[in-house]
């Protein structure tokens, strides 16, 4: 596999993912609407019983701006780039590491705990409405963050992971490519589908068995099987 082929498979990549964020974001605020309509109008249709339609109306208004309010202040803490303290060559200082979608789709759809009392499962799911608002608008922040990978810099981190096929420090990433701005190339390597960064004690990273088969199907697309093809992982 050689540079260029591999860097064009993952532009495609790339792209590919921005386009399933795009349709994240979209199922969340379409979710998001939904859940609004049905926990909203089934709120204001027992309140009115008691206070009638207009104060029924202001009533869940509220309510749902001080849940969107709670959300807000709350949600950048849980659900936001993990920190993790490095030595580097030139000095200390931190890797940022992005969340997964996974992760994203946990916070929206919220905790699944069994042992939560009944209060807590009726707040989760009052939650959900400004959660996944909230997330969706995270994730539309996140989109152009993947449009805006550099795919030469992002390049050489994977070919070299590839290559040694376990996992890669970070301190051997910079002592290889001492040119390289290693902050931001490791903030965007998070941002790749199928990149697992590994943590205890020290940073590193590995390559997920589904990106090395969608790196092997994504190759030999459209080749003939007749005669073998070389590994992509035999990285030139």
């Amino acid at each position: 596999m050689n540079k260029e082929d591999f860097n064009a498979w993952l532009i495609e990549r790339i792209e590919a993912q921005t386009k399933l964020t795009i349709g994240a974001v979209v199922a969340m605020v379409g979710l998001g609407l939904l859940a609004l309509v049905i926990q909203g109008g089934f709120l204001a249709l027992i309140l009115q019983l008691s206070i009638g339609w207009v104060m029924a109306i202001i009533v869940v208004s509220a309510i749902f701006g001080a849940m969107g309010y709670y959300v807000h202040m709350t949600a950048p803490k849980k659900h936001c780039d993990a920190r993790h303290k490095i030595d580097l060559k030139a000095k200390k200082t931190k890797v940022r590491i992005a969340p997964t979608m996974a992760n994203a789709w946990t916070f929206a759809l919220g905790s699944t705990d069994s042992d939560q009392s009944i209060l807590e499962r009726v707040f989760g799911l009052m939650l959900i409405v400004p959660r996944m608002f909230w997330t969706a608008w995270y994730l539309r922040k996140r989109v152009t963050e993947v449009r805006d990978i550099d795919v030469s810099a992002c390049s050489k981190v994977l070919r070299m992971a590839l290559e040694k096929a376990e996992r890669v420090e970070v301190t051997e990433i910079e002592e290889k490519y001492e040119s390289m701005d290693i902050i931001k190339t490791m903030r965007q390597v998070s941002l790749i589908d199928g990149v697992v960064f590994l943590t205890k004690k020290s940073i590193g990273l590995s390559i997920a068995t589904r990106f090395k088969d969608d790196l092997e199907a994504g190759l030999n697309a459209g080749k003939g099987t007749l005669e073998k093809e070389p590994s992509p992982f035999d990285v030139a």
